[in-house]
């Protein structure tokens, strides 16, 4: 009977020391949260700036790199979705209706962005996997590669891909639709992702995120494979539909993008799992992850399209260099002043005359301070190259 008080009065002690602490987790986790709001809106002007960048540069490049078009219109919707939810979660945060609860139906007009980010995941995930497929078949049957690439590269498979993306990202309105006659269920007003689609579908999308870019690695290893069995006999090696230099350079394109997608994805994950605030992280990791892609895969991607394109290189310098290159003038002008060091301008008369060239564009003879001497004329000279 001694013991049951003092098992109660523990009970109660850890009950509040836990309490404390779980106040002082969510406190933690509000302010990284309220942080996170405020930087999103400049990582999204930084996604459209780069992505805006490469569209521009890209323009006018070959059919073989119109996929780099295809991941800068897709970087450049996201970075629209980045804005908004910077936005969104700072007004949220300032109208101090953070602590109501919403139903997460509501989260689709309120937050445009859910529907925006399910979108370009998908259309991330297919463009990926294209370009993969294209590099497979260009190293596989060369020759009939070239056909195929005429025909299929273009704007009408990027319209393709974009109406694919579609139907995968229905199933995230199922949490939400089923959500909406129980009103029990509520979720936070600032709409995170995780909470707004429901654990079910945010599970089986993180994993394709994840593991599609590492799947897309391994069949860019069997790609790189099956070129050295090309390169090894001469036969096999001279029917290539495209300069060896593309071919290469567009491997490494493709590799670097599978390679940081999948890495952005996997590091945040295993530091989550490893921190000892994995609680107050394992609710944000939705953020964490997509800052560590938006950060790494798509404002960091001139600086590896710069390492590996030679197109983007030469486009990148004829850009910035339109105004700048050519600037000297190959025509002389009659009113032009004499050359320094040169000999010694005289007029009609022998006199030197210190005004350049006496004869204007006027007509009229300049010697002698402007004053006509005798019978009047114009002179102009051309310079052609």
């Amino acid at each position: 009977m001694n013991s049951e008080p003092e098992i109660i009065f523990y009970s109660h002690k850890k009950s509040r020391r836990e309490s404390r602490e779980g106040w002082k987790d969510d406190s933690e986790t509000k302010m990284l949260e309220d942080l996170i709001y405020e930087i999103l809106p400049v990582i999204g002007f930084g996604i459209i700036s780069i992505s805006i960048f490469i569209i521009i540069v890209m323009r006018k490049c070959e059919k073989s790199l119109m996929f780099c078009l295809f991941f800068a219109i897709s970087d450049l919707l996201t970075g629209i979705a980045v804005i908004i939810n910077g936005f969104y979660g700072v007004i949220v945060t300032i109208y101090g209706s953070s602590i109501e609860q919403i139903q997460p139906i509501n989260c689709f007009y309120r937050a445009p962005h859910i529907t925006i980010l399910i979108f370009t995941d998908y259309l991330h995930l297919l463009i990926l996997c294209c370009f993969t497929i294209d590099r497979f078949i260009q190293i596989l049957v060369p020759v009939s590669y070239g056909r195929i690439c005429e025909v299929l590269i273009n704007w009408k498979l990027f319209a393709f891909l974009s109406i694919c993306a579609i139907f995968p990202s229905v199933p995230a309105f199922q949490f939400a639709v089923e959500a909406h006659e129980n009103v029990t269920i509520r979720i936070g007003s600032h709409c995170r992702f995780d909470e707004v689609v429901g654990d079910s579908f945010y599970l089986s999308h993180i994993l394709k995120i994840q593991w599609i870019p590492i799947a897309c690695l391994g069949t860019l290893s069997s790609t790189l494979l099956i070129y050295i069995i090309r390169q090894s006999k001469h036969k096999w090696s001279y029917n290539w539909s495209e300069e060896i230099g593309t071919t290469k350079q567009l491997f490494g394109t493709i590799f670097m993008r599978c390679f940081l997608s999948g890495l952005s994805v996997h590091i945040p994950l295993l530091l989550i799992s490893r921190t000892t605030q994995g609680h107050q992280m394992l609710l944000l990791k939705d953020y964490l992850i997509r800052i560590s892609y938006w950060i790494f895969v798509i404002i960091f991607q001139p600086i590896w399209y710069l390492m590996i394109l030679t197109k983007f290189q030469q486009n990148v310098n004829l850009l910035f260099n339109k105004y700048s290159d050519n600037t000297q003038r190959n025509w002389q002008s009659a009113d032009d002043p004499p050359v320094e060091g040169g000999a010694a301008h005289l007029d009609r008369h022998g006199s030197p005359n210190p005004f350049g060239s006496w004869y204007s564009m006027t007509g009229n003879i300049a010697g002698e301070a402007g004053v006509p001497v005798g019978n009047q004329r114009s002179v102009s000279f051309y310079y052609d190259n």
